[in-house]
């Protein structure tokens, strides 16, 4: 009587977690046993992505550029055969980008994406040498596709899946424990394009909607997802269920814990995400299929960030005046963060780095038109997230609402634009309003 294969597991491993391959390969074998197939996702070890951004943000630091790779190769010891052809050729790419002075976007994906070939090939061999039938595998030679936009892109799982499927499936088949890249795929043209930040939590929620997996597990070190930094505010506390509506909050407004794509792939395949503490699995978040409110409220705080204010006669009854103000940012290459209106005031939220170039894309509207343009104003952007969160409108401290710049709401989000300075406080005020005091 034949039983039909088990569903994997995926688990993805973040740069910190690979300081400990023990813990690893204890949690793997434990899987194994209960005869779960598991595929594994990578991530760079911990530090390396940095020191890459460094290399292509430096390209004429060559004295720079020789001490960070000396770094990188002693967090790889003893390589293979690939793991020393990927050293050679990281090398190879520094010393193109110090001769050019410069480093382009593809050369720029090609060279971040060998943190993650390398700890392949790394924690591969570590799994080995312990007994367990480990095989590296990187993503953009699996097949895992993705559109162009090199930095940033989205996986086109329609155009992956096939080949995902066959590849994985055959390792799993064959009692292997495929070890897989994150962070990257292979590009329409045949190129390495990368992800952005945080990106192989996107590639395991792919892969384990590809592969109708059991559930995602994304382990880090550290607690699961919290109801606000703790760097910020000691008290915080852990989150244990989240809906894919709220985590997709969570990752837009700050949190990094999760990438801003991750929850996606999920929803869409009813896939169930464990987000899970390496150093006590009981530390645990659901993310999934929304269960009724559950009173849950998570606070972030994005900073800095630049505030600039537009004074409109007539305001919001000025026909297009919100779209005008839109295009020329959108020609001065600034993305808005958020924008608070008011019947004569349009403000507008944009990275800290940006908020001078936005400023004077928006002076154009004061030409004719009788607007005014002040800032830009250093802001924080704190929200408070859950479902049902404008219930709690009641529960805001007065202050926060006296001094804050602006008040933008969402059916799961309530977002204040606060002065720098008072930021982190009413972060913590908010935090005892909403989640101490409340008994969440």
């Amino acid at each position: 009587m034949s039983t039909r294969p088990r569903r994997p597991l995926v688990v993805k491993f973040g740069g910190a977690s690979l300081a400990r391959p023990d813990v690893i390969a204890t949690r793997i074998r434990g899987l194994r046993e209960s005869c779960t197939p598991v595929v594994l996702i990578v991530s760079a070890r911990e530090g390396v992505t940095d020191e890459l951004r460094d290399l292509i943000e430096r390209p004429r630091a060559t004295r720079a550029h020789r001490e960070a790779l000396a770094r990188i190769e002693e967090q790889h010891p003893s390589p293979s055969a690939i793991g020393r052809a990927h050293l050679a050729r990281l090398r190879r790419l520094v010393h193109r980008i110090e001769r050019r002075g410069r480093c382009d976007p593809p050369t720029a994906d090609r060279i971040m994406s060998i943190g993650e070939r390398l700890a392949v090939d790394w924690l591969s061999g570590e799994l080995r040498d312990v007994g367990l039938p480990a095989v590296g595998i990187e993503a953009d030679r699996l097949g895992l596709v993705t559109d162009d936009r090199h930095g940033g892109a989205n996986i086109l799982i329609d155009r992956s899946a096939a080949a995902v499927r066959a590849g994985l499936g055959a390792r799993l088949r064959g009692g292997r424990i495929p070890v897989v890249t994150g962070f990257f795929g292979r590009g329409p043209h045949g190129r390495v394009v990368t992800l952005g930040r945080g990106g192989s939590d996107y590639s395991a929620t792919a892969i384990g909607a590809i592969l109708g997996a059991s559930r995602v597990e994304l382990i880090k070190r550290g607690v699961s997802v919290l109801t606000a930094d703790p760097r910020l505010v000691p008290r915080a506390r852990t989150i244990r269920r989240l809906s894919y509506e709220e985590a997709e909050e969570l990752a837009q407004f700050g949190a990094k814990v999760l990438h801003p794509l991750t929850v996606e792939p999920a929803r869409t395949a009813n896939l169930e995400i464990a987000v899970r503490s390496l150093d006590d699995p009981r530390e645990l978040t659901i993310i999934g299929p929304p269960r009724g409110p559950n009173g849950m409220r998570a606070l972030t705080l994005l900073e800095p960030l630049g505030l600039v204010r537009i004074r409109v006669p007539g305001g919001r009854q000025r026909p297009g005046v919100v779209a005008e103000a839109s295009h020329r940012l959108a020609d001065a290459r600034v993305n808005i963060v958020t924008l608070f209106t008011s019947s004569s005031l349009l403000s507008v939220v944009v990275e800290r780095t940006k908020a001078r170039a936005a400023a004077r894309a928006l002076a154009g509207l004061s030409r004719g038109g009788g607007a005014s343009i002040e800032g830009p104003f250093p802001v924080g952007l704190l929200t408070a997230i859950g479902d049902g969160v404008l219930d709690d409108l009641g529960r805001i401290p007065p202050a926060i609402l006296a001094e804050g710049e602006g008040l933008s709401a969402t059916p799961r989000s309530l977002s204040f634009a606060v002065p720098i300075p008072k930021a982190r406080a009413a972060l913590r005020a908010l935090h005892r309003a909403l989640v101490e005091e409340a008994g969440r």
